[in-house]
């Protein structure tokens, strides 16, 4: 048979008299500081996971913030684009010889060669803009304006970060800096040249970290595919550098440069043409000006295409950081309707302790107890 001693009656009570005020203090608790734990050691595993969970979002904020900045560059870009191209077919339909070379146009081709110049300044004036002070279109440099309309004698060449882009005799020249200093290849000897550099800066990159995988080669370079390129090479916006197999230039600013220089070069008084260019000239120009406007409206559409995507990824990372918060949410704060419930019956359970007590425990035990 079982013996029980007042004693252990005693102990059994008082313990869970401490297991009901434990209970009924961590209830309290919860429910004042709206809090599932308050420290690492009330629950490791919830505690473990809130840790991680703030790390992702805090990555997420990044990458959002970094999403946004260069979503408004492009779609700055954009728009500077957009302008630029409605301008652009606005200031050459003021230039009728464009259609096609007639007596009737001839008449006014050095007015219109003056309006194909305007358009080329403008173009460029465009290229030159900025978002939150950095240049738009000159690639990972976006503290300098990219470019430049340079005169030399009777010809006009464009340049990019001061180097002519349209001058056959000068692009395989070494190219000097601002200082007067040469860039020197690998080797440490050999200077790069004009072309060279021209070609390093339409490849360059200015890779971001907008939450598709951000990753680095065991060299510290970015992994092309973890990231997004926002750098936007002025060059290639444009229609590269240099001059094709008939000598003329490849990019639609030069070529609007050079039919203006041909256009204004024409006497009209004698019907005589410059060495600046003949008819022939003209017209094999004409024709790539459309060509070079084309590819213009498509570098456009590629601008927008990249907006978009940013656009989409914004949208996906405004989910994840929902999704995480949510989640950090039900782990760390409390549900106000279980917690009332949990208290409501901490109370309960308490009471009924306190009752328990008052029937088993001597009062004299009870007045020390309490």
């Amino acid at each position: 048979m079982l013996r029980v001693t007042t004693n252990s009656t005693i102990y059994t009570y008082q313990k869970n008299l401490l297991k009901s005020t434990n209970q009924l203090y961590s209830a309290m608790s919860s429910m004042m500081s709206g809090r599932n734990f308050d420290s690492y050691s009330a629950d490791p595993a919830a505690a473990t996971r809130a840790f991680k969970i703030h790390s992702s979002l805090n990555a997420t904020n990044a990458q959002y913030s970094n999403n946004t900045t260069v979503l408004n560059k492009f779609s700055t870009a954009w728009d500077v684009a957009d302008d630029m191209i409605d301008k652009l077919v606005s200031d050459l339909a003021q230039a009728p010889a464009l259609k096609g070379l007639s007596d009737t146009n001839l008449s006014t081709l050095n007015t219109q060669g003056d309006v194909i110049y305007s358009g080329a300044e403008a173009i460029i004036q465009s290229l030159n803009g900025k978002y939150d002070s950095n240049y738009l279109f000159n690639g990972a440099d976006t503290q300098n304006p990219p470019f430049a309309l340079e005169q030399d004698g009777d010809r006009t060449y464009v340049t990019y970060r001061g180097v002519r882009i349209d001058d056959p005799a000068t692009l395989d020249q070494p190219y000097t800096d601002e200082n007067g200093n040469n860039v020197l290849k690998d080797d440490g000897v050999t200077p790069m040249t004009n072309r060279e550099m021209l070609e390093q800066w339409s490849g360059e990159h200015l890779y971001v970290d907008i939450g598709i995988g951000f990753e680095v080669d065991g060299q510290g370079n970015v992994i092309p595919s973890t990231a997004f390129d926002s750098a936007i090479s002025g060059t290639d916006f444009i229609g590269g550098y240099g001059v094709d197999a008939d000598g003329d230039p490849t990019n639609i600013v030069s070529i609007m440069v050079r039919l203006s220089e041909v256009f204004r070069g024409y006497n009209q008084d004698t019907g005589e043409w410059s060495s600046a260019g003949n008819k022939e000239d003209a017209e094999r120009l004409m024709g790539k000006l459309t060509k070079a406007q084309e590819a213009l409206s498509s570098q456009h559409t590629q601008l927008d295409t990249q907006a978009q995507f940013l656009k989409t990824n914004q949208s996906q990372l405004e989910s994840t950081f929902t999704s995480l918060n949510t989640e950090l949410n039900s782990i760390e704060n409390i549900d106000e309707v279980e917690a009332i419930l949990t208290l409501v019956s901490a109370q309960t359970s308490y009471n009924a302790a306190l009752q328990v007590g008052a029937n088993v425990v001597p009062q004299s035990l009870m007045d020390y107890l309490n």
